[in-house]
Parts: C-alpha cells; structure tokens; sequence
C-alpha cells in the first residue's frame, strides 16, 4: 500500500476548505491538514476502515420539481386572491403574506435541489481505539478511488457497507 491523494476531512464538508493531504504506506495512514498538522494512524491501531456511500450531495430532480410545482401554485393562488380582491381583512393580509414567504420558499429550495452538482462521495471511516477519523472524497476522482481500492487490498481489515461500491473499489 503506497498512495497519496487530496480528501476531505469530516462528513459532509465535500465543499468546504478542510482539504487534506491523504497518504498511506505499509506501516501507517496519515492526512495533513491545511494547518500543517498531520494526523498519523499506525495500520496496527487501525481497527477498521469502513467505506459507505453517500449520495447527499446528488441532484434531487424529481424533490426539486415537486417544490417548483409547490411554489407555483402558492405564488399564483396568492397572486390571484390579491389581484381579485379577495384579501380585505388583516387576517386575509396576513395569510397572504404569509403563503408568499412559502412561495419564496419553495422558490428557494427548488434552486436548490435542482442546481447542485451531481456527485457521489466515498465516505472513509478508520477506526481506533480512540475515535473515528472521516475522510471523503468524490467518486469521480481516480486518484481518490485508487487509494481507497489500495486500502480494500492491504492488511488493515476492511468493511464497504455498501455493495454499489464494490465495482469501484475492486
């Protein structure tokens, strides 16, 4: 086992600046951090390593066009209780009003749903005795595949708790 790649540190932070220096070698795992602190695992203290799937960060369609449908029908069914005059009373203001801010939320979320990228992540959990270290990468990312398949060959026993992995990992 002798590999080096960038991944994440902790679960879904995919996106954010925790980039690390992944690395392993016959006696140990270890990532740096953007701090410069490195954090050094023996493959003898390592008592698992885990992989899992996660699909948080896929493009939701169907979910994104529910809320656009959602938001449609709140936007227009407020738009016409105004226009028609059917809102004379506070309380008819209020609500109104109040279906707005679901329709500007709706609005929101299907931005959302529909505008994230669309991308699988490999969650990699090494266990200790001590804690849990998460590492993450994209499934996209050759290198990344390629350290984690290094670790399923290697002598640190592994666990892939999800079978659609298997084919990326072998």
């Amino acid at each position: 086992m002798d590999f080096t790649t960038d991944a994440h540190v902790d679960e879904y932070v995919v996106d954010a600046d925790r980039t690390a220096t992944f690395s392993g070698s016959d006696g140990e795992l270890s990532y740096t951090l953007p701090s410069e602190e490195t954090v050094s695992i023996p493959t003898g203290d390592a008592v698992s390593v885990e992989f899992e799937r996660n699909t948080a960060f896929r493009r939701h369609t169907f979910l994104g066009l529910f809320f656009a449908l959602l938001a449609l029908v709140l936007t227009v069914g407020t738009i016409a209780s105004v226009s028609l005059g059917r809102v004379e009373t506070r309380t008819g203001m209020a609500l109104a009003a109040f279906l707005a801010l679901f329709a500007v939320g709706g609005w929101n979320e299907t931005y959302n749903l529909l505008s994230r990228s669309n991308r699988e992540v490999i969650d990699v959990y090494i266990a200790t005795e001590e804690r849990t270290h998460v590492l993450c990468g994209a499934l996209g990312e050759a290198e990344f595949v390629d350290a984690c398949a290094e670790l399923v060959d290697s002598d640190v026993p592994t666990t892939n708790r999800n079978p659609k992995l298997e084919a990326e990992l072998e």
